[in-house]
């Protein structure tokens, strides 16, 4: 029977040591989250209740899911309610059991990081950095950071407002500002927000970045740069093979074939060199006569000696045909010639 009762004790134990525990933080001084997901999204689902100064507990208003599963509730903030306590009470359905905190909320206070950062250089030996805060509470103080591209470790100085001077800053240099705040102190300080957005600021242009984008442009690089040297590869690999052609058929001409043309001439053309060297009819009919000359007959020339009657003197007839080349009349003309004694032959004396 002891033993019963002693299993049973330890079972509820277990269980209820089981349940998550509940973490609840002022975000901005504007609304209260409270979350139960220590050890990652909860398998069952819980409900949630509160209250401030021992008043009645109140339903959550507002739950927060994550794959439709509530992990969270957000709870209405008014002034004032950093210095109390918050009661909590996370119930479970499966097994009807609760879990009960006590909260002081004074402590857990976290602010949204500064935002709008700009730099602005009224000189060459001042440069002053600014921004803004989304909560209205006075009771704040800063904390800023910033280094050189040149520098591997971050360099901070507080700050009491809503800005930063930094004396002499180098013109050949890149520098990076973030920012982050806080509650004072004097006002029971809280937790330090988040850094706002880096910010860089160089000689050349201003620029807000993320603090990825560095990665990701070398990263880009470092796949850009082996494909461009890929493709000058290539490219000289093809110069080459064009040149080596060249040179090949410079060093080993290729030996032209002479039955080409005789083949075109006999079995394309039948024979026919003048379409074979595409002679034009014209200037093949301009060698042919366009006519016509009459024949001409030529006859020998006959000496005919004649005896005179009257003497010693001799004459001799030279005649000449009439031509029918011609178209006046040609007659025929006889010339004497004396024989003197000193010419005339001796049988002729």
């Amino acid at each position: 029977m002891l033993m019963g009762i002693f299993l049973f004790i330890s079972h509820l134990g277990c269980v209820y040591s089981s349940l998550p525990n509940v973490s609840c933080t002022i975000i901005n001084l504007e609304y209260i989250d409270c979350t139960w997901k220590d050890h990652g999204i909860p398998k069952f689902n819980y409900s949630f209740s509160s209250s401030l100064q021992n008043r009645a507990p109140l339903e959550c208003p507002d739950y927060l899911l994550e794959e439709n599963q509530p992990v969270g509730c957000r709870l209405p903030y008014e002034k004032g309610n950093k210095f109390q306590t918050l009661s909590t009470i996370l119930f479970s359905a499966s097994n009807h059991l609760n879990k009960t905190q006590e909260i002081k909320l004074q402590d857990r206070v976290k602010l949204h990081p500064p935002q709008n950062l700009s730099v602005q250089l009224p000189s060459s030996s001042e440069l002053w950095l600014y921004w803004n805060v989304s909560v209205k509470f006075e009771c704040l103080q800063y904390e800023v950071s910033y280094k050189r591209d040149t520098d591997s470790d971050w360099i901070t100085h507080p700050s009491e407002g809503l800005s930063f001077s930094l004396p002499f800053p180098s013109q050949s240099n890149v520098y990076t500002f973030r920012v982050r705040s806080r509650v004072q102190q004097a006002c029971h300080e809280s937790s330090w927000s988040d850094w706002s957005t880096p910010l860089l600021w160089g000689p050349v242009k201003q620029r807000n970045y993320t603090e990825e984008t560095k990665p990701k442009r070398s990263t880009e690089w470092r796949v850009l740069v082996p494909v461009v040297i890929g493709c000058i590869v290539v490219v000289m690999l093809i110069c080459l093979l064009v040149q080596n052609e060249r040179l090949r058929v410079i060093l080993i001409p290729i030996v032209p074939n002479p039955s080409k043309p005789l083949e075109e001439l006999l079995y394309t053309y039948n024979g026919n060199v003048e379409d074979w060297l595409h002679i034009s009819k014209e200037f093949v009919e301009g060698f042919k006569p366009n006519f016509s000359e009459p024949s001409c007959p030529v006859r020998e020339y006959s000496i005919v000696p004649q005896t005179s009657i009257s003497g010693s003197e001799c004459s001799l007839s030279i005649l000449l045909d009439q031509s029918d080349c011609l178209d006046t009349s040609f007659s025929t003309a006889t010339s004497s010639i004396s024989a003197s004694p000193e010419n005339t032959p001796p049988g002729l004396v």
